[in-house]
This record gives C-alpha cells, sequence and structure tokens, in this order.
C-alpha cells in the first residue's frame, strides 16, 4: 500500500487598506457619534422639562382692580361722575353739570363783520372743548368696562399658566397660551392708546382755549397801541369842551 503526499507551497497574505475608505468610514462614526451626543442631549431637556416647576401657587399675582368714581361723596357733580362710571353716549350727564352757553344767534346781527368772525371762533372754542370733554368721558367708562372682561381673560390665562396638570403644559398647549399672551398684550395697548388719543385731545382743546386768549389780549394791545393816542385826544378834547360849556344850573 503506497501513500502519495503531495507538498502545497504556502504563501503569507498582506492585509490592503484603502486609505480613503478608511477615512469615510471614520467620518461616518464621528457624524453617527455625533448625531447621538445630540438625541441624548435633547432627551435629557426633554425630561427636565417635563418636570415643570412643581408648585407654581406663588406666581399668582393679586389683581389691581380699576379705580372708579363714588358718586355719593359729591352733590352737584354725581350726574357726570356716573357718566364716567357707566357711560354717557349723548352727553346728557356732562350736559347736566356745566354752565349753560347761551346761542348768540340774534346778537350776531348787530356786530361787524370782523367782530361777527372773531366771536365765532371764541364760540368755537367753547363748542370744542365740550365735545372732547363730553366724548373723553364716554370713553373713560367704556374702558372701565372693558377692564374688567379684560381681566377676566388674564386670569384665566394665568390659572392655565399656573396648573400643575401635565396637558396644560405640552408643546401645543404652551404655543396656545404664548399667543394667547400676546394677544391680550396688543387689547391692553388699544385701550392704552385709546385713553392717550382723548388725553390729546383734552391738551389740543386747552392749548386752542389758551392760543384764543393770548390772541384776544394781543389784539386789545394792538387796537390800544393804534388807537390809544387818538382815543385819548378825543377824550381830553371831550371833557374840555364839557367844563368850558358846563354852567351852574
Amino acid at each position: 500500500m503506497m501513500v502519495t503526499v503531495i507538498a502545497v507551497p504556502v504563501y503569507a497574505q498582506i492585509a490592503v487598506i484603502d486609505p480613503a475608505n478608511l477615512a469615510q468610514v471614520v467620518l461616518i462614526a464621528r457624524r453617527t457619534q455625533q448625531q447621538l451626543d445630540e438625541l441624548q442631549a435633547q432627551y435629557r431637556t426633554i425630561l427636565r422639562m417635563a418636570q415643570g416647576l412643581g408648585n407654581m401657587e406663588s406666581y399668582r399675582v393679586p389683581t389691581i382692580p380699576i379705580t372708579r368714581h363714588d358718586p355719593s361723596r359729591w352733590e352737584y357733580g354725581r350726574p357726570w361722575i356716573e357718566g364716567l362710571n357707566g357711560g354717557d353716549p349723548t352727553g346728557a350727564a356732562y350736559w347736566a353739570t356745566t354752565v349753560p352757553l347761551q346761542r348768540p344767534d340774534a346778537a350776531l346781527s348787530r356786530l361787524t363783520p370782523a367782530a361777527r368772525r372773531a366771536f365765532e371762533r371764541q364760540y368755537a372754542t367753547i363748542e370744542i372743548t365740550d365735545s372732547v370733554a363730553q366724548m373723553g368721558g364716554h370713553q373713560v367708562a367704556l374702558v372701565r368696562g372693558y377692564h374688567s372682561r379684560l381681566q377676566q381673560a388674564v386670569q384665566a390665562l394665568e390659572s392655565d399658566v399656573l396648573n400643575g396638570l401635565p396637558r396644560f403644559h405640552e408643546m401645543t398647549a404652551i404655543l396656545d397660551k404664548v399667543a394667547s399672551g400676546e394677544l391680550l398684550a396688543r387689547r391692553q395697548d388699544m385701550a392704552a392708546n385709546q385713553l392717550l388719543s382723548h388725553a390729546l385731545e383734552q391738551l389740543l382743546a386747552r392749548s386752542k382755549r389758551l392760543r384764543d386768549t393770548e390772541a384776544t389780549t394781543i389784539n386789545m394791545q394792538l387796537v390800544t397801541w393804534r388807537d390809544g393816542r387818538g382815543a385819548n385826544n378825543a377824550f381830553v378834547a371831550g371833557t374840555g369842551d364839557a367844563l368850558r360849556t358846563w354852567r351852574q344850573p
């Protein structure tokens, strides 16, 4: 029995590494690790957000009610004071507390055109002042009534923000509360702008009254400078004639 043995030569295998592929693999690994770190950080942030602040009742702020007039304290100004609280759309409460302004229709016909124009402008100043005061008082009353409704909305939003239930602090609920807060802020700005506009009207009416008063004073001074000497001479001449012609009765 014969056994045949064939000898096969053995060669060593050398590993072949592509530098470009290796760099690409390292870059992918780094990006994967970076994304994993970001996801873990986001997860930890979500866990912290879910924990909340616990009991938030310490953040609740008591409301400051808007002031109202007490009409019972004032006897003669009571009608308009009540109008400042509840509204005065027709101006009846305002007219009940102001000095009546007479109509000058019959008297104007006896004036010269220049004097009539001057008087009409002075009269217009009083009418403008009355209109601004009447509308401003009514607007103040409307803002007082609007304040209570706006305050109710603010308190409802405050209750939602301070509520400890998880459903009030989900992402959508938080965004809704932010939007509601912005809406309430704009409503408050509108109310403030309305009050400021009427305050400006009051200042404009007062400025016109002061301007007309100053203009009247200056006009009187100019007339005195222009006609004063002639008026004095006429007065002296008339007085002299009266003395010369005077006789003891």
